[in-house]
């Protein structure tokens, strides 16, 4: 009978053993999925450069390593990762559990492959959170999405609703600097210096902002002077116009043999009108004026439009490549 009773409590510790341990490793079949993968995983020089550009921790250089990144080509990015329209600028995208970054590699564009490859990490970050993980998450996303919905809804809009918390998270974790104590803390689970992810952003993103907001204050500035110059230019019009009608009056008077009543009066008219035409004369080079400034401004903002179509088809694997025009 107490053998039985032993072999029993055997039995049950083993079965509750064996019920704890299936339960770590379902918990951690990720983790355990990952450090094989990563293991066999062999970047190149220049991924393994942007590797350690972006100070990873251990967790994060797991992730990172388990989804085998590739730095493509033009040709081979835009197969990897199925992009073909023009007017959709892809910087890299993570497929099948890879991350692919398309290999920019200009000077006007620091910093673009760093944040696209840290970019495209929390993707695969994400993919592997619980729903509880998730759901944790979502409420301090949202208090953030909140605080900066104008910055981050420029590329948020193009995403459907089935993406937005995944890309939400992801730009988040790239795009903003100061974040909930315990948002930051999850970020500084997979990077090192957070704020440090967030310059490469910052540097890469700094001469689209500057031409795009040249290009919108320039447009203004065009409108106010359109605007002045079309009303002057206007006023001129008709005060030239009535002064032609009175010069034509004054030479009229002056061939008729006593419209004027005397030298003075013929001189003292005459007079008028010469400091009108030099007044006429003066509206005039101010006009000329406001319109080559006008024209300045046309020359710089098509000068500005140009620099920004040719920075967006450098970073557009489906773009043109040329160099920005000084």
């Amino acid at each position: 009978m107490l053998k039985s009773l032993k072999r029993l409590v055997l039995s049950l510790f083993i079965c509750a053993l064996c019920a704890v341990l299936g339960f770590v490793l379902y918990r951690h079949r990720v983790d355990l999925a990952d450090y094989f993968k990563a293991r066999s995983y062999v970047p190149s020089t220049e991924m393994a450069e942007l590797r350690d550009a972006l100070d990873l921790t251990e967790k994060g250089t797991r992730i990172f390593n388990a989804s085998t990144p590739l730095l493509d080509s033009r040709d081979d990015f835009n197969r990897d990762c199925n992009s073909s329209d023009p007017g959709i600028a892809v910087y890299g995208c993570y497929y099948l559990d890879t991350i692919y970054v398309y290999n920019i590699d200009s000077a006007e564009l620091a910093g673009i492959r760093e944040s696209t490859t840290a970019h495209e990490l929390l993707h695969a970050v994400w993919a592997r959170l619980s729903g509880i993980d998730k759901n944790r998450l979502v409420p301090l996303l949202e208090s953030v999405y909140a605080e900066h919905k104008t910055a981050l809804d420029k590329t948020l809009e193009t995403y459907d609703e089935s993406e937005r918390l995944d890309e939400l998270y992801v730009r988040i974790g790239t795009q903003i600097k100061t974040l909930p104590a315990e948002l930051e803390s999850h970020y500084a689970e997979i990077f090192s210096d957070q704020d440090k992810i967030v310059a490469f952003y910052d540097t890469y993103i700094t001469p689209f902002n500057t031409y795009s907001d040249r290009i919108a204050a320039l447009g203004a500035e065009m409108e106010t002077l359109k605007s002045d110059i079309e009303a002057k230019t206007a006023a001129y019009e008709s005060a030239s116009a009535t002064f032609g009608t009175e010069v034509a009056e004054f030479n009229s008077c002056a061939a008729t043999v006593g419209c004027f009543s005397s030298q003075a009066a013929f001189n003292s008219r005459r007079a008028e009108l010469v400091a009108t035409q030099a007044s006429l004369d003066s509206t005039y080079s101010d006009l000329s004026a406001l319109i080559d400034v006008y024209n300045q401004k046309v020359d710089e903002y098509n000068s500005n439009i140009l620099n920004l179509d040719l920075l967006q088809n450098l970073a557009n694997s489906n773009g043109k490549t040329e160099s920005i025009k000084e």
